[in-house]
């Protein structure tokens, strides 16, 4: 299993691109919208485009967020077969591989 600040970069990677992802949904803002585009940058906007960017991403945050309390668990139990941890950290890595080819990448990311 990778040490934990492998984990903890690869977590605020993700965080961080999720949360670039949810600013640029506000682009997305259909013109016939009755929420004006300012409001909309809130999350305020019921337009189905970014509603289902801010929905996948809340979802994979969830996931995350899973991931992290299942590899800080079996950390806790002490030596053991890694099976939750491994299986998590390989979630994490395929979460990321969209962002390759962002600067911020590291090559120990490949699932």
């Amino acid at each position: 299993m990778e040490d934990i600040g492998t984990v903890s970069d690869l977590a605020v990677f993700l965080r961080t691109r999720w949360d670039e992802e949810e600013d640029a949904s506000t682009l997305f803002h259909e013109l016939n919208c009755p929420i004006p585009q300012a409001t909309a940058s809130a999350g305020a906007c019921s337009c189905p485009c970014p509603a289902e960017i801010r929905a996948r991403l809340a979802v994979q945050r969830r996931i995350l967020a899973d991931c992290e309390r299942r590899i800080q668990r079996e950390r806790e139990a002490g030596p053991c077969w890694p099976v939750d941890s491994i299986v998590a950290f390989t979630v994490m890595k395929a979460f990321a591989l969209p962002f390759e080819l962002h600067p911020a990448w590291q090559d120990r990311w490949y699932p």
